[in-house]
């Protein structure tokens, strides 16, 4: 009895794994024209990581189960492992085969994540047929080999669908749900933030940084970014953060990188980044790195050489906090730009 209310759990989990795949799906069918649009989009994204994290842990938590099924086959020296079988077909295709085509999905999201949107719509796929070859090779070795067995010889099934049409049908059903839950969620952020204008902050942020930086750098030589533009830049996100109902004011009463650490958490809040990590590399210098930035869709459409010894917005607002804080200027490296993102070095001169 144990092992049949296993087997019938592992059938659940793969209905309810491959809901958040196909909702994925989903979200990357309704972008698939431009995949930098779900830059800036945090609900969607954000959503679409806790997809994609559900789905793989659901995958290799299946895995693991699976591993322990193929060692009681080899134990007994399965004859259905080397012939034409639902068992063969889902160990070999739907279970290896599958395994090396969502990890190698994984691989790509976890630790080369501005990939995804260059690449995103092959690399996609390739982890949705993996997941695909695993969940129908499961569904046709449990409805047309080992259900027929158990009705023979009277085992009835408790938890899942006795029916494969249903067991088919379901996951569409609820991954259809999910999509629809996603699309609201973002569809409500969409109507709170229609004041702020992000888009046109976004390249208004661009125009000041490259435009008046690169001027000010050619023109009149780096110090008149620190006595004109990082000082107005302060006043200007001051102003901005105010209007967004938060407190610049209190920053001023905390040390720099509790100062640093508390605008970014505001910047969060009002949806201008995913996330924004600063690193101290000493008690001078630090690295400021922005995650799904709100400028990271406009960045799409500049060249190359268009961001050449440029700097990130973020590196701007973190000099403007830290002039304000210290009293002290900055010295700013040119930007490490990426696809979602970008990487900026700040040390505090004396």
């Amino acid at each position: 009895m144990f092992m049949e209310l296993w087997t019938e759990l592992m059938i659940l989990q793969t209905l309810i794994g491959y809901c958040f795949v196909l909702a994925n799906e989903f979200i990357g069918i309704y972008n698939i024209r431009d995949l930098n649009l779900m830059k800036g989009d945090f609900v969607l994204v954000r959503y679409h990581k806790r997809f994609g994290w559900i789905e793989i842990s659901i995958f290799y938590i299946l895995f693991g189960q699976c591993m322990y099924g193929l060692y009681t086959h080899i134990i007994t020296s399965d004859p259905l492992l080397f012939i034409p079988s639902g068992v063969w077909t889902h160990t070999w295709i739907g279970g290896f085969i599958a395994t090396i085509l969502v990890t190698f999905k994984f691989l790509v999201a976890r630790f080369k994540k501005d990939k995804i949107y260059i690449y995103g719509k092959y690399i996609g796929p390739v982890g949705f047929l993996g997941w695909s070859l695993s969940h129908w090779t499961s569904l046709y070795n449990f409805y047309f080999v080992v259900l027929p067995y158990w009705n023979s010889i009277g085992i009835d099934v408790i938890i899942v669908p006795i029916s494969f049409i249903w067991a088919a049908i379901i996951p569409f059903i609820g991954a259809t749900g999910l999509f629809l839950l996603v699309l609201y969620k973002r569809k409500s952020s969409i109507k709170e933030k229609t004041r702020f204008a992000f888009n046109q902050i976004a390249f208004l942020l661009h125009g000041v940084t490259f435009g008046y930086e690169k001027s000010a750098k050619e023109l009149l030589g780096t110090p008149t970014l620190f006595k004109y533009v990082i000082p107005r830049t302060y006043e200007f996100i001051e102003r901005m953060m105010t209007m967004s109902g938060l407190n610049m004011k209190k920053l001023e009463k905390l040390s720099l990188p509790d100062a640093l650490k508390e605008f970014m958490s505001m910047a969060e809040k009002v949806g201008m980044a995913e996330k924004v990590i600063i690193k101290w590399e000493s008690e001078k210098a630090f690295t400021i790195e922005s995650i799904n930035c709100s400028t990271a869709q406009v960045r799409s459409v500049m060249t190359k050489e268009e961001l050449t010894n440029t700097v990130c917005p973020w590196a701007i607002f973190a000099a403007s906090v830290a002039n304000k804080i210290t009293g002290k200027e900055l010295r700013m490296e040119p930007s490490e730009f990426n696809e979602i993102g970008a990487i900026t070095k700040l040390t505090l001169l004396d």
